[in-house]
């Protein structure tokens, strides 16, 4: 079989006038096919030549492109890959899977071969069915990696997928859209579900003592389907649904660029369509599509769920939560990075609990529309409640300390208990009328706080306990203002 290119260069000799022995000398081919293909129009030859080889080596450089960037894509991958690409593109598989063994024994692109696992026993039709989330790492049009989320459903006897991609990871919120999404596509759901133990569905499982978390209980009970969770560290109690989620990764997305979340769920259900439900499968021996004309009739009716207004959220790496569209900033010792968090609404106020131990966390008031960001403001610690009460004890005969305190708070709030302490040790130092004198004084010209303070003793009862207690540059610091405080005192004098 020649190629398309030693076709039309026969035509293009044939026109010159060259015979069948100069033209065969010229491409590299006997005379006797150049004789057979010198009268054959460029259509019908085009006809011949579909599904063979030579035929194939027309997609050449767009396949090695592919396997260039990820050697380990699987053929599936790529030959879907060129029916999107070039519409016209017709060839049996068998033909391209043969081309694709040549190939990569050419190039050296080998491809990576996956362990085997033992099957489990067939459920029957719309008894069972198993759910996986993953996650893949893609190149956008720039050459940035973007990772995108995915949720995989798989329906245990016709093996009928469901695929939905995600741009953030999954919340139970945004899972349990999923599942509804899955209904949709099936038309209806199965009696059983089985899930890995994602903290998503699950707050704990001990020997069967399964915990949910609360919001996709509730989808569970109202819905109708039971719950089944698979052991730690047994893939292949839901091997089904892994095998998918390994061929979206392989057949899918691996060579695929990245154009934005909702272009990838068009194209997926396009996949889906064309490839993921049409391709039979090893066990079974037929397409997917074709046993879930049988099992569509054993899925129970589905009714979209009204939940409650319990809410289920991940807490960011900055402490964050996203209620609507409006973020909420939670207390940074009572989280970490991705706890799960349970929000509930009353009254105008959200509460907010940890899912795992129910521990009420934080409380604030709801946005009132969407958008915005609510910063945790602490209230006064511990420390600093007993700093400042102490400071308002000991000096309970000055007139002016609440108003230190105040100011003290007002205008350097972070360091109050600091403050407080060090006019604690300055009462140690000097005498307790001595600082309430120094006290009014700060009041008085409005400069609250330590330094002023101290400067004002030195002013006052000299320096000698604050030459011994303070650090060197502090006391250069407070000396220097003290004789600026002994030039304003006697020009007032004058």
């Amino acid at each position: 079989m020649v190629s398309k290119e030693q076709f039309l260069e026969i035509k293009r000799c044939r026109a010159r006038g060259m015979k069948a022995a100069e033209i065969a000398n010229k491409v590299g081919i006997s005379a006797p096919s150049v004789r057979k293909w010198w009268d054959i129009e460029e259509k019908t030859f085009d006809e011949r030549i579909k599904g063979n080889i030579a035929y194939l080596d027309n997609y050449r450089e767009f396949i090695l492109n592919i396997l260039r960037l990820c050697p380990q894509t699987r053929e599936t991958n790529i030959y879907y890959r060129l029916q999107e690409e070039f519409p016209d593109f017709h060839c049996h598989k068998k033909t391209f899977y043969k081309y694709m063994k040549m190939l990569r024994k050419q190039t050296g692109f080998a491809q990576f071969n996956h362990r085997n696992t033992s099957p489990r026993e067939e459920s029957p039709p719309g008894y069972e069915g198993q759910v996986d989330f993953g996650q893949f790492r893609m190149k956008d049009m720039y050459r940035k990696t973007v990772r995108v989320y995915f949720f995989c459903m798989v329906l245990a006897y016709s093996r009928m997928h469901f695929l939905y991609f995600s741009r953030e990871p999954f919340t139970t919120i945004t899972a349990i859209r999923a599942h509804e999404y899955a209904f949709r596509y099936f038309g209806g759901r199965p009696q059983t579900l089985r899930y890995d133990q994602d903290r998503v569905f699950v707050v704990d499982e001990n020997f069967g003592n399964i915990v949910l978390v609360p919001a996709f209980e509730a989808f569970a009970r109202a819905a109708g389907f039971s719950v089944r969770l698979c052991r730690p560290h047994d893939p292949q109690s839901k091997g089904k649904v892994e095998s998918f989620v390994r061929y979206v990764k392989e057949s899918f997305l691996t060579g695929r660029i990245y154009t934005g979340i909702d272009n990838l769920n068009s194209v997926a259900l396009r996949w889906l369509d064309n490839e993921g439900n049409v391709t039979s499968n090893l066990r079974t021996r037929k397409p997917p599509r074709e046993l879930f004309a049988e099992e569509a009739r054993y899925l129970e009716r589905y009714t979209p769920v009204q939940l409650e207004a319990t809410m289920i959220r991940s807490v960011s790496d900055k402490f964050l939560v996203t209620v609507g569209w409006s973020v909420y900033e939670l207390p940074h010792h009572k989280v970490r990075q991705y706890d799960q968090i349970r929000i509930e609404e009353q009254d105008g106020v959200l509460l907010f609990y940890k899912a795992d131990s129910g521990e009420l966390i934080h409380k604030c008031p709801k946005h009132d529309s969407e958008g915005g960001v609510t910063v945790y403001a602490p209230q006064e610690s511990q420390t600093d409640f007993v700093a400042s009460n102490t400071i308002r004890y000991k000096f309970a005969a000055c007139d002016a300390i609440d108003a230190f305190v105040e100011r003290i708070t007002e205008n350097q709030p972070r360091y109050k208990n600091a403050q407080c302490n060090r006019v604690l040790s300055l009462a140690n130092m000097y005498s307790i009328d001595q600082v309430a004198e120094g006290i009014e004084y700060c009041v008085r010209v409005n400069i609250c706080n330590v330094n002023e303070l101290t400067a004002f003793l030195i002013f006052r009862h000299g320096d000698i306990y604050a030459k011994k207690h303070l650090s060197k540059n502090m006391y250069y610091n407070n000396r220097k203002r003290a004789e600026e405080i002994r030039r304003e005192q006697d020009g007032r004098y004058l």
